[in-house]
């Protein structure tokens, strides 16, 4: 990823705003690769400033889905901390920027899911739902709800 992705200006700029990067040698003294349970690179661990793992990913990725991902990292941290309403921002930011990236279908559930965590309203849970199934047909994430009438 050092020769495509890193150094692509989209992805610089976003890790620069969003987070605080860290490289580790696996073969290093350092106890962090154990910590983290990484035994393979790339490994990319997002974690809040207390050091809980919110989304991890392997593997390289090209900056068209690299980005995403992180931003997804982003969303599943608000999301899982109850912070809905920023949850949303990263997830529409995902599906409408990046809507044909392999992680939409997953941030679009995840939205209708933040949706209705926020509201408490059915009809839009539902309806974000019917979007998935709509917009991402053969994705793992239209079967999850495929209970879900048209």
């Amino acid at each position: 990823m050092g020769a495509v992705t890193y150094p692509n200006t989209a992805v610089v700029d976003f890790i620069n705003k969003y987070f605080v990067p860290l490289q580790v040698n696996l073969q290093s003294d350092s106890n962090l690769p154990a910590r983290h349970r990484v035994f393979w690179t790339p490994t990319i661990v997002i974690l809040d400033t207390d050091g809980i793992e919110y989304y991890r990913f392997y593997g390289f990725l090209p900056p068209d889905e690299f980005i995403p991902q992180l931003q997804f990292g982003l969303a599943r941290m608000a999301l899982e901390k109850q912070n809905f309403r920023q949850a949303i921002i990263e997830l529409n930011g995902i599906v409408d920027k990046h809507p044909k990236s392999d992680i939409a279908p997953e941030a679009q559930y995840w939205l209708a899911v933040s949706e209705y965590k926020s509201t408490h309203n059915v009809d839009i849970l539902l309806g974000a739902w019917r979007k998935l199934k709509k917009d991402y047909p053969n994705s793992i994430w239209a079967k999850k709800v495929s209970f879900v009438k048209d």
